[in-house]
């Protein structure tokens, strides 16, 4: 503003008499006239000269550049109001002196009453917006500082403005967003129920009160991505009245992340050491119950001790039961990580799967994912879940196994596998203790796929959410690239598959064949023999599979076992006895039973095992 509050006025006109009328009528209304230029180039010149209050700007000037694009180039480079001065009329003239923001439009010849009028409303109208403008900006970088996602609604709900924070968030842009109504851009709904939530704007608005958003809301970002969120909506006021609101945010998918984990870990911390106090306060009655039944079948069946010898075997038979739970739960089996491509171990298990079970969909990502584990226990661990899964699963379900990259803190660095189905046997109640250690022996053995996969530096969680899908995610850590040239080892450990669906058999046999330097993989049914006998890499030359007679699946496993691993031996038992005559061939059928032991079955190990009859004939000597 010129001295004695005089506005200055710069005059762009091309034509002089009109530029000198000009120039006399502002001067004689108390204006100041710094400067005039009759083109483009010469009007950028004084109007950075002279820095003007308002520029009267002709549409047709000198040279190539007309005012309109001066007057968009002083808009944008120099923020002064422009006014514009014009004779004509036309359509595409207005048109694109309207895309200029200009803040007036005074048509030749002009009126001095108008004149005054439109530069006074100009000049007000660019004040107010530059003031408009200031607190916009001091807003956006109070919101920009803050750690929460900011939206603001007008008062039909619809979006004004939002930070950087509420772009990631909600994945629209500020251009996108700007107008559209608030629950476009927040779909919001229950994590445990799936239902969706109701719009909190208009409720904050007719209270005239802050509503914090409920527990355990989450935010739909697109179809595959959706996060838990907290926060709050604020009425915001003006002049006595509510003018809209502030919506207020944050993404607390990882912290929940982060406490769930802390809650699991501190879960099977205490269940550790609580077996392990049980564990050392019961006597090792493993050789009681070894040798009460030849001790039985040495007393004449009218002694008297007989009694008191079947109480004690008896009661040692449920102390080594007891003894042998408590040392699975405490002595997982050992894991060697090493590198993994873990596409090709999905990829197996989906072959495997599928034998089974048609009802599976497998999601890889792009390109080949190295991961640092364990490739036969993360099979197993993976078995564990996906068996757990088709127990659970609706009948009309699938089954997905998703591989993607980590999305959150503190797992960056680590690849998802997600198992996911249509459940309505499970909640969030339940999914809670998933990974508890059960005394009922169930076949799936979730907690020690849990410890296996911690084992090799990963994570596991599970959960339901919309209220019937349940979810396990699985995360293992990420091997860099320099190793990708190294070759993946294979494990070529020969193994004994047990088929047997009672938990405390496969334990106590477990215990037995692992002591005697054999490995075992004892399996629940034929399923989990199926798979496992598909999915391990060493060789596997004996099968001992205790199924009931009238198992159509007997023959089958059998069958299709004799298929993939020619020169197997397949004993199919119903009940642990064997023929008193063995039939030759790879599937061997009792025909007269005679009561088998462990050691008769560890006989067949040693005989099945290259080199197994040495080392039975050692451990009978160690042991």
């Amino acid at each position: 503003m010129a001295e004695g509050g005089k506005h200055k006025i710069v005059i762009v006109e091309d034509e002089g008499l009109i530029a000198a009328d000009l120039e006399a009528r502002l001067k004689n209304a108390g204006y100041s006239v710094p400067g005039m230029a009759d083109s483009s180039e010469r009007a950028l010149e004084v109007i950075r000269k002279t820095s003007p209050d308002l520029v009267l700007m002709d549409i047709r000037i000198k040279g190539d550049v007309d005012g309109i694009e001066t007057a968009d180039q002083v808009r944008e480079q120099l923020d002064i109001p422009v006014v514009y001065l014009t004779a004509y009329e036309d359509q595409g003239t207005l048109e694109r002196a309207g895309r200029t923001q200009a803040f007036g439009y005074i048509k030749k010849p002009i009126a001095s009453a108008s004149l005054r009028g439109s530069i006074e409303m100009a000049i007000s109208k660019h004040r107010h917006e530059r003031i408009l403008r200031a607190q916009r900006d001091w807003a956006a970088a109070s919101f920009r500082a803050v750690p929460y996602a900011v939206l603001v609604t007008d008062g039909q709900g619809r979006v004004a403005y939002l930070n950087s924070q509420a772009e990631e968030l909600t994945g629209w842009t500020v251009d996108q967003a700007l107008g559209h109504p608030c629950s476009e851009l927040l779909r919001l709904y229950d994590r445990e129920t799936g239902a969706p939530m109701q719009d909190f704007v208009p409720v904050a608005m007719l209270q005239g009160e802050t509503v914090s958003l409920p527990a355990g809301i989450c935010l739909k970002r697109d179809e595959a991505h959706s996060c838990a969120i907290e926060g709050s909506v604020a009425p915001r006021w003006r002049e006595g009245r509510v003018e809209g609101t502030v919506i207020a945010l944050r993404d607390v998918t990882r912290s929940g992340f982060d406490r769930a984990q802390a809650g699991q870990e501190e879960k099977q911390a205490a269940l550790l050491r609580l077996a392990e106090g049980i564990f050392q306060q019961l006597p090792d009655l493993s050789q009681v119950a070894e040798d009460s039944p030849r001790l039985l079948e040495a007393l004449p069946p009218d002694s008297p001790m007989r009694e008191e010898v079947e109480t004690i075997e008896r009661a040692a038979i449920d102390a080594f039961r007891a003894t042998s739970r408590l040392r699975a739960f405490l002595e997982p089996p050992e894991v060697h990580p090493e590198r993994v491509g873990i596409d090709e171990v999905l990829r197996r298990l989906e072959s495997a799967w599928k034998m089974i079970e048609p009802r599976l969909s497998l999601m890889l990502g792009p390109g080949p994912l190295l991961v640092q584990a364990d490739p036969w226990q993360l099979s197993r661990a993976l078995v564990s879940i996906l068996l757990h899964a088709r127990g659970k699963m609706r009948a009309d379900g699938m089954l997905a196994i998703e591989l993607t990259a980590a999305e959150h803190e503190p797992v960056l660095q680590s690849v998802r596998i997600r198992v996911s189905y249509a459940t309505d046997d499970e909640d969030a109640a339940s999914m809670a203790r998933i990974f508890e250690p059960s005394w009922s022996g169930a076949s799936q053995d979730l907690h020690i796929a849990y410890r296996l996969v911690k084992k090799m530096g990963g994570l596991v969680a599970a959960r339901v959410e919309r209220g019937d899908n349940a979810v396990f995610d699985v995360y293992l850590p990420l091997v860099k690239a320099a190793a990708a040239a190294a070759p993946l080892p294979e494990s070529t450990q020969p193994a004994i598959l047990l088929v047997d669906a009672n938990a405390e058999v496969r334990r106590v046999l477990h215990t037995h064949f692992e002591r005697h330097g054999f490995r075992l993989l004892a399996t629940a049914g034929w399923e989990e023999a199926w798979l496992v006998a598909e999915l391990y890499q060493g060789t596997i030359p004996l099968v001992i599979a205790n199924l009931a007679s009238g198992d159509e699946k007997r023959d089958w496993l059998a069958e299709k076992l004799g298929a993939l691993r020619p020169g197997i031996q397949v004993r199919l038992l119903s009940g642990y006895s064997e023929p008193c005559r063995a039939a030759a061939g790879r599937a061997l059928e009792p025909a007269a039973e005679r009561h088998l032991t462990k050691w008769d079955l560890l006989e067949w190990a040693k005989d099945a095992l290259p080199g197994g009859a040495e080392r039975g004939a050692h451990d009978d000597r160690r042991h």
